[in-house]
């Protein structure tokens, strides 16, 4: 007696424990609109494999009277491969091929339409770039999808790789052809993509849904290429915006989901050129989007204007490598200043007002700037007191540059690097850190600069500015500088010619001819011996040439300009007389 209970227990078990539920609905609404349907007189029934293709044995019913009809059935084993269709009163069968369904773990639902044919579709994701990056350990973590189909969960849905390689896949059933699916790939149930909701637009046959984890689906053919990303840092470098020491350079695009983490080195050959190597998975005609961005005392400066693209090659695919390579932001002698550049700020803060209140300023204590273009620098948001070391301070004592003392006009001269941007964004800010309204950022509203445009030829001028009045401003006394070959015949010796005209007013020419290439300054002097400006400061080949000089801002007297080429210098004087 004791083994027969025995058996009987093992028996009950060994049948019940692989057992599992699938609840089969059929929406009929199609139907009754048109009206092959009644709810409530006509009725609905399930045949198929499991039930001998009985078109009477399985009832659906629609408890809420909608047009939502469903069964449960609870004999089925994981697994199992089932066939099966949707009758109408006994005898109105489906027209579509039979309906196929697998078994998965758990309680499950099939839903569909009367007569409407429903697909699956295979979702794969390449974890191979987060395995590189030791943020996936395959084997130990997991990856779900989440998306419309299953209520946006990020753990209902789990892909498996069985052959323990980076590739991981689920079938899902059920979708309705022509279904948008949006949806995301999770690791470990809370490391969501951080690109945009994916999208699928289900067919009717072979529905394979490939991509790589946070980056650009992999279309069929997809195989790995080895992108090299050459970046020319020479211009952030010698303008000392980017600090070799200390600043650190990335690459960031779609390829790696705008992560900070692909991170460049100095190319061996040539110091001034950033390069990293990235594994791309992808085909002809993919395109990249990209920017470098580098990181300065914690501050990530990104290139300006749209994302840049790069298109896969038939040859880069054909190589299995990709090579791009760029100056950072773009910049050319055409677009960033080709010498330092000194603007004297002049501000009128005469019935200057708090802008968040229209109030005027009871008394003017201090004036600063804040801007994009070092040196000028954005204080962090809100412009919180602290972020002092961020401005500058302008001048209103007769010192600086400040002509008269106690007057409405604040003065402060900044010079702006070599190869510097020309667009200048700039802002003021009236009594920091004192009766100030309340804010520090008290000039305009947010997003509100006053801005103008430097030119690659430019040495100096003045930009007039009333506090409040923002906007785009023109320079005056502009002061620039024109190095211009007139041949290219290699000279015997190094030269220096006298200006020419001499007396002058405002403008003159200097000649100087180069045997040998090699770095050239040319500086401007006072009686005093105090350095004016810079005309010439950078490379030239062999050859001789002609420097413009404008000395609109310059006040009559006597001054001497000075050329250092190799172990060639040389000194002359010139008169300017207005």
């Amino acid at each position: 007696m004791k083994r027969i209970m025995y058996l009987f227990i093992v028996v009950f078990i060994t049948g019940t424990a692989f057992a599992q539920t699938v609840e089969f609905r059929v929406n009929m609404s199609a139907e009754a609109r048109k009206g092959a349907f009644t709810p409530g007189t006509d009725v609905v029934h399930l045949a198929g494999t499991f039930n001998g293709w009985n078109s009477t044995a399985t009832e659906l019913t629609g408890p809420d009277a909608d047009t939502v009809y469903s069964v449960t059935i609870d004999t089925f084993n994981v697994g199992d491969n089932l066939e099966f269709k949707f009758v109408k009163n006994s005898d109105g069968w489906e027209s579509i091929s039979n309906r196929k369904f697998t078994v998965r773990e758990g309680n499950t639902v099939f839903e569909a339409f009367f007569d409407t044919a429903v697909v699956s579709v295979e979702f794969k994701v390449n974890m191979s770039y987060e395995a590189r990056q030791a943020k996936f350990t395959p084997g130990t973590d997991t990856v779900h999808i989440a998306g419309t189909f299953n209520g946006w969960n990020s753990t209902a849905t789990e892909l498996t790789g069985p052959d323990a390689d980076t590739v991981y896949s689920v079938t899902i059933d059920n979708f309705k052809v022509g279904e948008m699916l949006e949806f995301k790939f999770v690791k470990n149930s809370s490391g969501w993509e951080s690109i945009s909701n994916r999208q699928f637009t289900v067919g009717s046959d072979n529905n394979v849904y490939e991509a790589v984890f946070d980056s650009v689906v992999a279309a069929a053919g997809a195989k790995n290429i080895s992108v090299t990303f050459s970046c020319n840092m020479e211009f952030e470098i010698v303008s000392g915006r980017f600090k070799t020491a200390t600043d650190t350079l990335t690459a960031r695009g779609t390829f790696n989901g705008w992560s900070g983490n692909t991170y460049m080195l100095p190319s061996v050959s040539d110091p001034n050129y950033y390069e990293v190597t990235y594994d791309y998975l992808g085909n002809v005609g993919d395109s990249i989007e990209y920017k470098f961005a580098y990181i300065s005392a914690g501050v990530v400066g990104w290139e300006g204007g749209d994302n840049r693209k790069y298109g896969i090659t038939q040859d880069d695919y054909d190589n299995e490598s990709a090579y791009i390579e760029r100056t950072f932001d773009d910049l050319t002698l055409d677009n960033v200043t080709n010498n330092q550049v000194t603007i004297k700020f002049i501000v009128n803060m005469d019935s200057a007002k708090i802008t968040q209140t229209g109030v005027p300023f009871s008394s003017i204590e201090n004036v600063v700037i804040t801007g994009a273009v070092a040196p000028l620098k954005w204080p962090s948001g809100g412009w919180p007191n602290a972020d002092s070391t961020s401005v500058h301070y302008l001048y209103n004592d007769g010192t600086n540059g400040d002509e008269v003392a106690g007057d409405s006009l604040w003065t402060l001269d900044l010079t702006f690097p070599q190869y510097s941007a020309l667009e200048i964004r700039y802002k003021y800010g009236a009594n920091w850190a004192g009766d100030n309204g309340g804010s520090n950022d008290n000039e305009a509203a947010s997003g509100s600069d006053h801005y103008f445009y430097l030119t690659p030829d430019i040495l100096s001028g003045t930009v007039h500015n009333r506090f409040g009045v923002t906007g785009n401003h023109t320079l005056d006394d502009v002061v620039v500088v024109g190095v211009k070959e007139i041949s290219n015949t290699i000279p015997q010796v190094y030269s220096l010619k006298q200006n020419y005209p001499n007396p002058f007013n405002p403008t003159t020419n200097i000649q100087f001819a180069i045997p040998k290439a090699g770095f050239v300054t040319m500086k401007v002097y006072n009686l005093l011996g105090q350095e004016v400006t810079t005309l010439v400061d950078e490379y030239k080949n062999a050859g001789t040439y002609k420097v413009d000089f404008n000395a609109s801002n310059l006040s009559s007297g006597v001054y001497f300009y000075k050329i250092d080429a190799g172990n060639y210098t040389n000194v002359k004087k010139m008169i300017l007389m207005k």
